[in-house]
């Protein structure tokens, strides 16, 4: 079975600008970001799809863990508020996407994406990561 993107990062075989990380879950920086702080939460252990699959004890897992993920993002990236969304549609595997919003429209995963240098990226995860409480 061909392991998918996020199987890959989680075994250390794919580069990722992490952000958290504990022995369930993972949060790293989006590379394709509708805003800046675009960051993704994903379980470590499950290979399901759709965040509705996982044991109700791995959901509350994972949105404990978002939660916290969240605050650090709010704490670092000015914005109004954190939106979450879960779509998964592009990667077959549960995923959870926290944007930093002003307006309803910075959730809008049709606009174009942002493009960030390598050095912005490690200077907003570094950021990022000091402002987590795990």
């Amino acid at each position: 079975m061909n392991k998918n993107i996020f199987q890959k990062i989680i075994k250390n075989e794919i580069f990722a600008y992490k952000v958290a990380e504990n022995s369930d879950h993972l949060a790293f920086l989006d590379i394709h970001p509708v805003k800046i702080g675009h960051t993704l939460v994903i379980p470590k252990k499950s290979n399901r799809d759709k965040i509705f699959s996982l044991t109700e004890k791995q959901f509350i897992s994972i949105m404990s863990f978002t939660r916290k993920v969240a605050i650090g993002i709010k704490k670092t990236v000015p914005c109004n508020r954190i939106g979450i969304f879960v779509m998964g549609f592009e990667i077959p595997h549960v995923h959870i996407h926290l944007i930093p919003m002003d307006q309803e429209n910075d959730g809008n995963f049709s606009k174009e994406r942002i493009i960030l240098s390598k050095t912005k990226f490690q200077f907003l995860s570094k950021k990022i990561k000091k402002s987590i409480e795990i």
